[in-house]
């Protein structure tokens, strides 16, 4: 997958072109790691130019291409990887993910703060997850924590969490943990599985301690006290500390290296196709508040068409002026219009 630079930019949808669709199919295929889906339609929509006896030739200009990005083997290896670390991160694998991160992605984890970089607590509406320690970071520090933290919070999982991937076809969905070595009155494991779990929890510590920015030590600090809370339960599923094992927190930590891995490649964060739709809907709704009127259809340029209306009895062909001021985009209106 290709870096900002050479996908397609607002400019060229003066005149869009079949390439440009197919750089922003391919763009979403890749960053949704549907790497198969992306490798047919690269092979099949790939635009082919042939000379004066019909002969396939390969364009080295650009500019025919109009940006649109071509794959090879080791973009679609990468996304594999990050797809995989996605999926280990998800079921609960936390040491799984480690190692192919330290191995495949070195610069996500490695031990270095960036001036450049913050912390950014997310907002919540739920006081039950007060002291749920949201954020988005790029910083490998942070990143790090975050992975052990979710990984003691694993090995501190007695009853296994189910994940199944999203169009998965497997008839068994992964979790984790798989196996359980200690079993009721197994004294024995029970005490060494306890003192794995202490061990984990003094390195999270100590790790915290050498933390450099006082904010970042003090939130930590709060963090790992919560989810230390874990180990006062036998089965902590079934206690008030269950909150910690939902599946919720995979999600947000498997989101946040997904999101630092497309970071330390160069890549956006999100597709450009996602980032079209929330810019659409931003630009709509702040028109629709400033109760901006739309131009009769007689000004408007050829071929423009407004969105579909959400809630009123008028459509985009009706009279000049359909309404008093725009209404807020609905992509789900919209998209059952379009198909």
């Amino acid at each position: 997958m290709r870096s900002t630079d050479q996908t397609t930019n607002n400019a060229q949808f003066a005149d869009p072109r079949p390439d440009h669709l197919r750089a922003l199919v391919l763009d979403y295929l890749c960053h949704s790691c549907y790497t198969k889906t992306a490798r047919a339609f690269a092979r099949d929509s790939a635009v082919r130019h042939l000379d004066a006896d019909g002969d396939e030739i390969m364009s080295s200009n650009k500019e025919l291409q109009g940006g649109a990005m071509e794959l090879t083997d080791d973009e679609l290896e990468k996304i594999q990887l990050r797809n995989h670390i996605r999926t280990q991160i998800l079921s609960g694998r936390v040491d799984e993910a480690l190692a192919l991160l330290n191995e495949h992605f070195l610069s996500v984890l490695s031990e270095t703060e960036e001036s450049d970089s913050e912390i950014i607590a997310a907002s919540s509406t739920s006081s039950e997850r007060d002291d749920y320690i949201r954020f988005s970071t790029v910083e490998p520090v942070h990143l790090s924590l975050n992975l052990r933290i979710l990984g003691f919070i694993e090995a501190c999982r007695t009853v296994p969490l189910e994940y199944n991937p999203l169009g998965s076809t497997s008839a068994k969905p992964v979790s984790y943990p798989p196996t359980r070595s200690s079993y009721p009155g197994d004294l024995e494991a029970d005490e060494t599985r306890l003192l794995d779990l202490l061990s984990r929890a003094r390195k999270l510590e100590d790790a915290v301690r050498r933390l450099s920015k006082p904010s970042d030590k003090a939130s930590y600090t709060k963090e790992l006290a919560n989810v230390s809370g874990l180990l006062a339960y036998k089965v902590p599923e079934a206690s008030p500390m269950s909150k910690y094992l939902h599946q919720e927190r995979r999600d947000r930590v498997a989101d946040q290296i997904n999101i630092a891995i497309l970071h330390r490649n160069n890549l956006p964060a999100v597709s450009h196709l996602e980032l079209g739709v929330k810019y659409t809907t931003a630009l709509w709704a702040q028109l629709h508040d400033l109760r901006f009127k739309p131009p009769p259809i007689s000004a408007r340029p050829s071929g423009i068409k407004l969105p579909p209306f959400k809630d009123q009895n008028v459509t985009t062909s009706d009279a000049d002026s359909p309404a008093e001021s725009l209404p807020a985009f609905d992509l789900r209106q919209f998209l059952d219009v379009k198909t």
